[in-house]
């Protein structure tokens, strides 16, 4: 089975042993299986994962159809597989990881932006003068650099093969602010054109001239994915140091609410495109 990643693999593998277990209690469950009740409690809350062969012990013990059991104990296979970005795990703080590995499994993402241009669309000179800002690697080149090389891995997702469907509200004032020089900024949105032109890449400027918007609070993203024929849904909000993970339907409801009314906000495309290359011609002026 392939999921597209081990996190997403963790997750679903949660919730279906969560699911499963019904009103039975943990420590009844981790005893069939031969584990602590606080092993179980890390399982289903996804921090953790177990073997094949204690994920078949459950779901027989759960009364779980033969056909379903085969496919948990194939997602607790792939929950423990590293995946792409451990390789860069210098640069990944651990608050990120989630995202990454959700990401990276993601058939849609929407994503809304009002100070940089998105970190998935970044070119890597744009990504590099936004990380030397970053206190933590101003020091560190071997840092800068890996950082550069993660947000351009990133960027697989949406021009490798099976790309998922994209979706960015950017506002106009992160289309003027020069960042990485006036070179590196025209380069960054003469990139930003180039995506556009894909198929699965929507991009959308919000003008000024739009006035008041409904994420005047700041950026989020929104990832869609599906485990083993279910779907669901993370918002990711963004901070100093940290990150938000919101998974609750209300949540997902309010942030999808927040996103269409940005979309109905924003230029459509050709203006978008207008706007960009108005932007490309101030630089240096």
């Amino acid at each position: 089975m392939s999921v597209g990643s081990p996190m997403v693999a963790r997750l679903g593998l949660a919730n279906f042993l969560k699911e499963a277990r019904g009103k039975r209690s943990s420590a009844e469950a981790a005893a069939v299986a031969g584990f602590s009740k606080a092993t179980l409690s890390r399982v289903e809350r996804g921090e953790s994962t177990i073997s094949p062969g204690d994920a078949r012990l459950l779901m027989s013990h759960y009364g779980v159809s033969a056909d379903l059991i085969e496919s948990l104990a194939d997602l607790a296979y792939a929950a423990k597989q590293p995946g792409w970005w451990q390789r860069y795990k210098s640069a990944l703080p651990d608050w990120f990881s989630l995202f990454v590995g959700i990401e990276t499994a993601a058939h849609r993402i929407r994503t809304y932006e009002p100070e940089w241009i998105p970190g998935i669309l970044q070119t890597p000179e744009y990504s590099r003068a936004i990380i030397e800002k970053g206190v933590q690697v101003r020091d560190s080149e071997e840092l800068i650099l890996e950082s550069v090389n993660f947000r351009q891995r990133r960027q697989e997702k949406l021009t490798g093969e099976s790309p998922a469907g994209f979706q960015a509200v950017i506002n106009e004032a992160a289309l003027h602010r020069q960042v990485g020089g006036s070179e590196g900024h025209r380069a960054q949105l003469d990139y930003l054109l180039a995506l556009s032109q894909q198929e699965n890449v929507d991009i959308r400027v919000l003008p000024f001239s739009s006035g008041s918007h409904a994420a005047s609070y700041g950026s989020f993203v929104l990832l869609d994915y599906s485990v083993v024929g279910r779907d669901y849904a993370l918002a990711y909000i963004e901070y100093s140091g940290g990150a938000i993970y919101l998974e609750a339907e209300e949540e997902i409801s309010m942030h999808r609410q927040m996103f269409d009314s940005l979309w109905q906000d924003s230029a459509p495309s050709v203006e978008t495109e207008g706007l960009i290359k108005i932007a490309i011609q101030r630089i240096g002026h």
